[in-house]
């Protein structure tokens, strides 16, 4: 029971880090008599912290359960903490090599961070014990295409960010990348007061490269997924284009280091917009050209999925929804809101304790604009 348990909640974990929604996570599988209840209640209810408190003083009682440690892995990861998350997943194995599901989320953990080649080696590694497994075969296959792709690049280093590029001919542009973004660090850093810690990587591909390793949808101008990814040429073929881009991907690496995964679309796909440059002068455009409007508990999850018109508003209609609640509230509490989400918090309680208002009443004044 306990083994088909965690592979369920593996799933799930990974079902959500891939699609970057928040509605996965919802609850948990349930499993009854399992050792330590209190701990894998507070993970099905999303107490994160209190999850990774209870499962680490566990397994400090019953060192040789590797579930307890991969539990406190799964907590860890959902409030973006993938170091931590890593570091139990790895206890886990060192205990039970077979345990897949710690090697399934090992790999998302390494990858979320931008350590493709890690997180290769941790599926690789996993597939000695399960050859046949989709659930590592699938990513296995596209992240071995994206190392292979970038084999050859080279690399522009600054002291945030390392760019890799094509060769020599993409050199200034690897260059002006490099200038944009440790400008953009220090200046949305302040506005936010968020300062990613670890290192971010930056590629810069082709069109055709970019569509075919991250399989983003034709409208898709750049890619934040633990590295940011920009395809070159096409739309991006001026300093502003690559500066809008990369701001847009680095708001979102800095939601990620503060909030894990399951914050809604509308709120993470809006702040990157209403922050990137001329991004609320643009969705006012937008929504005035097309005004339909579609309530923002429908943007919750990923934007992927919707044709090119679709998305541009729903960017639009996220950005201006962003922009008023900095309007009201100021970028403190947005960032305050986005911390509570990473510990856990359910979003609409989180929103109401950030932001003196339910969630329902700021999406009733912002539909009535």
């Amino acid at each position: 029971m306990l083994l088909r348990w965690l592979h369920a909640l593996a799933l799930l974990v990974a079902i959500l880090l891939a699609a970057s929604t928040p509605a996965a996570a919802q609850q948990a599988p349930r499993s009854p008599g399992i050792s330590n209840p209190a701990a894998w209640r507070a993970l099905e209810e999303r107490r994160y912290v209190e999850a990774v408190e209870l499962f680490e003083a566990a397994a400090r009682r019953a060192p040789r359960d590797a579930s307890l440690l991969f539990g406190a892995g799964v907590a860890n990861l959902m409030q973006g903490k993938n170091a931590e998350a890593r570091h139990a997943f790895e206890a886990a194995l060192a205990l039970e090599p077979r345990l897949t599901d710690a090697s399934i989320l090992l790999g998302q953990a390494f990858y979320r961070d931008g350590q493709l080649r890690d997180a290769i080696k941790a599926y690789e590694s996993a597939l000695r014990h399960a050859p046949d497994a989709p659930e590592l075969l699938a990513p296995l296959e596209q992240w071995r295409k994206e190392a292979s792709t970038e084999g050859q690049f080279y690399q522009a280093q600054g002291a945030h960010f390392t760019v890799l590029f094509e060769g020599p001919a993409d050199d200034a542009a690897a260059q002006r990348a490099l200038e944009l973004l440790e400008d953009a660090y220090w200046r949305i850093g302040r506005d936010l007061s968020i300062y990613p810690q670890r290192p971010l990587s930056v590629v810069l591909y082709t069109k055709e490269q970019f569509r075919d390793v991250t399989r983003s949808p034709e409208w898709a101008s750049g890619v934040y997924d633990g590295r940011i990814k920009v395809p070159m040429g096409g739309e991006i073929e001026s300093t502003t284009d690559l500066r809008r881009v990369l701001e847009h991907e680095l708001v979102h690496a800095m939601v990620a280091a503060v909030s894990g995964p399951t914050v809604p679309a509308w709120l993470n796909e809006g702040l990157a917009t209403a922050l990137e440059p001329g991004g609320t002068e643009w969705a006012e455009a937008q929504l005035k050209s097309s005004p339909a409007r579609v309530p923002l508990t429908q943007l919750t999850r990923g934007f992927r999925g919707l044709s090119g018109g679709q998305a541009r508003a729903a960017y639009a209609q996220s950005a201006l929804a962003v922009k008023s609640l900095l309007d009201q509230q100021g970028a403190a509490r947005v960032v305050t809101l986005l911390q509570a989400v990473g510990r856990g918090v359910p979003f609409a309680e989180a929103f109401h304790q950030s932001v003196a208002l339910t969630l329902d009443e700021f999406a009733s004044q912002f539909a009535a604009r």
